[in-house]
């Protein structure tokens, strides 16, 4: 199956027979321990052009373009995004891998290697922030102007601070851990006429209209007190 790399742009991939060969056999050269490589696929093209290498901040996935030499990285830990980034070097490849691996500090792996960009949070979240950066992102970015009233009411309340906050299609949603899919949520939904909808995932009840921002306010500090 490797008939699926192309061979004009990584002949080393294809001599070793994939990229999971390929990355191990790096690795032996440069002398670094990264555990086991494998891939998500089991059978197929993807087995021999996508490769993951897991760490105790997630998981390291990488990837072949197929339309340049291209290494595509991405760290993600469930849905939260470390790092991604692009580079033509296997060797750097391995070299991220195992720096990361190894607990190199967000800022510190950035400058090692330029290619990668740390996501958006990446800093905040490796210093406890991470809650309290998305508020602020939230409250200040031009995108959420419309939803700025809404935010901003959760914000100012101080019974929300620790629950970290999310935007989707006008919808506030309250994570109680860091927006991993899956998590409780209370979530905060605009309707008609200055009404709201306030939703708790854990709830067996249906959700609770409130007739203005304060009675949302109310409810959903509610649902959290009823734990």
């Amino acid at each position: 199956m490797t008939e699926s790399i192309k061979g004009d742009l990584y002949p080393d991939i294809v001599t070793m027979g994939g990229l999971i060969s390929a990355i191990e056999a790096a690795a032996r050269k440069k002398g670094v321990d990264l555990s086991r490589v494998y891939s998500q696929y089991e059978s197929g093209p993807g087995l021999y052009v996508t490769a993951e290498v897991d760490s105790s901040r997630g998981r390291i996935s990488v990837s072949l373009d197929d339309r340049s030499r291209a290494f595509h990285l991405g760290i993600q830990e469930n849905r939260f995004i470390w790092a991604d980034g692009v580079t033509e070097d296997l060797e750097e490849v391995v070299a991220a891998c195992s720096a990361w691996r190894d607990g190199t500090p967000v800022e510190e792996f950035a400058e090692e290697f330029p290619f990668m960009t740390p996501g958006r949070l990446a800093r905040a979240r490796e210093t406890g922030d991470s809650t309290q950066a998305q508020w602020k992102w939230l409250r200040t970015s031009e995108i959420f102007t419309a939803e700025r009233p809404l935010v901003e009411a959760f914000h100012a309340d101080g019974r929300f601070h620790d629950l970290f906050p999310n935007l989707s299609h006008g919808t506030l949603r309250l994570s109680t851990n860091f927006g991993v899919q899956g998590a409780r949520e209370i979530q905060v939904i605009p309707t008609s006429g200055g009404t709201y909808r306030v939703e708790d995932t854990a709830a067996k009840i249906s959700g609770r209209l409130a007739a203005s921002l304060e009675e949302a306010l109310a409810a959903a500090a509610e649902s959290l007190s009823g734990d």
